[in-house]
């Protein structure tokens, strides 16, 4: 079954791949400088996370720490 949202478009992936199109736009460092960068797309407008010189889509969260993270 495919997933498909009311006007019937294809909702199971992206429309575009934001970092193959070359389309994300640095928006602002985080963290000590060089932990973390927040990237936004200019053709989707979503956002994304530099987290160790990978992209990752800010709504997974990869750019946010536990106190784990810190001990």
């Amino acid at each position: 079954m495919e997933s498909v949202n009311d006007d019937g478009n294809d909702v199971s992936s992206p429309k575009h791949d934001c970092e193959a199109a070359g389309t994300l736009q640095f928006v602002a460092v985080y963290g000590a400088p060089g932990v973390g960068q927040a990237w936004t797309c200019t053709t989707c407008g979503r956002d994304w996370s530099r987290v160790g010189g990978t992209f990752w889509p800010a709504d997974q969260g990869v750019h946010i720490l536990n106190i784990e993270d810190v001990r």
